[in-house]
């Protein structure tokens, strides 16, 4: 599809298009075998029928909890043939996490894999909204109808009542509800129509030159990067996504052969990951071309040992991609040029005035296309008039522009922590952990990682006349939250450091020590101090 038109920016319209050019071409690559285009467009025809057959309408918000498999992308495209609205679920989530996301989403239903659905039971109560439960696992939905009271089925059990889902669906329309890390409150989530979703795999195909080309996926489908990036740029491309679970370093290199890959999904966290094993002669032994993420700067070392180019470029959930370079005009350490096609960008200061050159200030845009930026944040509209006011929408990310126009990004205005690839919410996590009957109350700030990214520490003030160790947290964290949010430092303070305005001064908790670790500071890799 190299003549791109908004209008046929269609999820479902897309596919079927790219089945009938490419049909017998392999579109998923797994370990186990592929999946060619017809069979994913038709896999997608058939689960659409059964959706609607089980109740799910145009407009219907489904959560979607599965892992990297076929059946994800299937359930994907299918929902957009019903005109439904997708709302994918990090598979780590439980307990307040997954009941927020499903509660703020207004989801009236859950696709969810076997394993993950005992997590309902607990939080059924409080999802009035949530009116059926289909679970891929013919005895965990057995299971979960004895213990939910609502409606839950086994999702190879839907009966496919044939003939055609006739549902109109146009670029603009609600393709799906992709949640992102909350800065003062808690995770938003990011209305998409279809177009938004299309041109950034659009442009990520374009800036990287991936048409016809494998790339292989570590990340998670339920990250817009895995999804538009990775597997709907495939399929635009008339190319390949080779899907694993996740990152493993020590099956990286064979898998990329195994796969004949070009371009890798990837986050910055798995660089230095792969630069530490120790060297082999089969280093350069491979067709990979790029590494594509948000921010490195190990390009150098990559290149030299590995043969491979880590390309930037600015990406967000809520805009797609708002800067890059053309293929091979790539800046290290830049995030390349506006994409002047699809946005106005400016560097901004607190008042929204535009600097120069060289002054740090925050990203600003404003589309010039209808549907490529978010429509809001879905039922919050405090937080949708805040990112898109004076007619700009702020990404809250810090960045200074040289004399030739390529951006650089240097950090985050925002309460958020990037670790390991992901952006934790520092609110979701202090929420949990002041359930704790011993926290009176506790902090979460970033801190510097080696592996480029951050790691997370918490500073805690015990209630009075109780007690707390840093082993008991963390295996209250482990029980609560996702392994990424589970903090590497803990310390107890007695109070914690406030502004003029009563507000906790996370700048002052970030200043103390080595870029805020102290003497006091509990390591958990390190086994305490």
């Amino acid at each position: 599809m190299r003549k791109e038109t908004l209008e046929s920016f269609v999820l479902g319209d897309v596919l079927r298009s790219q089945a009938q050019v490419h049909r017998r071409r392999p579109f998923l690559k797994f370990r186990d075998g592929e999946v060619t285009y017809g069979e994913v467009d038709a896999a997608a025809d058939r689960l659409a029928r059964s959706l609607s057959g089980a109740g799910i309408r145009r407009g219907d918000h489904v959560g979607v909890m599965l892992p990297n498999c076929a059946d994800f992308v299937h359930i994907v495209f299918a929902l957009a043939r019903l005109g439904a609205v997708a709302v994918p679920i990090n598979i780590a989530y439980k307990h307040e996490l997954l009941r927020h996301v499903l509660d703020s989403s207004d989801s009236g239903w859950l696709i969810i894999d076997g394993p993950y659905a005992e997590r309902i039971p607990d939080i059924a109560e409080r999802l009035p909204k949530l009116g059926g439960v289909l679970v891929r696992d013919a005895a965990a939905a057995g299971v979960l109808l004895d213990r939910l009271g609502k409606p839950a089925r086994d999702l190879g059990s839907l009966h496919d009542e044939g003939g055609t889902v006739d549902v109109k669906v146009g670029f603009g329309d609600l393709q799906a509800i992709m949640y992102t890390s909350g800065t003062t409150g808690p995770s938003k989530g990011a209305m998409v129509p279809h177009a938004l979703a299309l041109t950034c795999a659009y442009d990520s195909l374009d800036f990287l030159d991936r048409w016809g080309k494998t790339v292989y996926c570590p990340l998670p489908l339920f990250h817009a990067a895995a999804l538009w990036d990775g597997m709907l740029s495939a399929l635009l491309g008339g190319g390949s996504i080779a899907i694993v679970e996740r990152f493993s370093a020590s099956r990286f290199w064979d898998d990329v052969r195994r796969f004949d890959a070009q371009v890798c999904m990837s986050v910055f966290s798995m660089i230095p990951i792969l630069l530490n094993r120790p060297p082999t002669s089969r280093d350069r032994d491979h067709r990979l071309e790029t590494f594509y993420m948000g921010k490195s700067n190990l390009d150098e070392p990559m290149r030299e040992r590995f043969g491979v180019r880590s390309v930037e470029t600015y990406t967000s959930t809520e805009a797609g991609i708002a800067t890059g370079s053309p293929y091979g005009e790539w800046r290290v350490g830049s995030c390349g040029q506006a994409h002047e096609e699809r946005f106005h960008v400016a560097v901004v200061d607190e008042q929204d005035r535009e600097v120069g050159p060289g002054e740090p200030g925050e990203l600003v845009l404003r589309p010039k296309q209808p549907f490529v930026l978010t429509t809001g944040y879905y039922g919050n509209w405090e937080a949708t008039t805040h990112c898109f006011r004076n007619m700009w929408f702020h990404t809250g990310d810090r960045v200074w522009r040289d004399e030739d126009g390529y951006f650089y990004f240097l950090d985050r205005m925002k309460d958020a922590i990037r670790r390991r690839g992901e952006n934790i919410s520092a609110f979701d996590l202090e929420t949990e952990i002041n359930q704790h009957p011993a926290v009176l109350e506790c902090a979460a700030i970033g801190v510097p990682s080696e592996l480029e990214d951050e790691d997370i520490k918490v500073s805690i003030v015990v209630q009075p006349d109780t007690g707390l160790d840093p082993e008991e947290l963390v295996a209250y964290c482990e029980e609560r939250l996702p392994r990424s949010m589970v903090p590497r430092y803990v310390e107890f303070v007695d109070a914690l450091p406030r502004t003029p305005t009563d507000k906790v001064a996370k700048y002052k908790l970030r200043a103390q020590g080595e870029s805020g670790i102290t003497e006091t500071t509990w390591d958990r890799e390190a086994g305490g101090r």
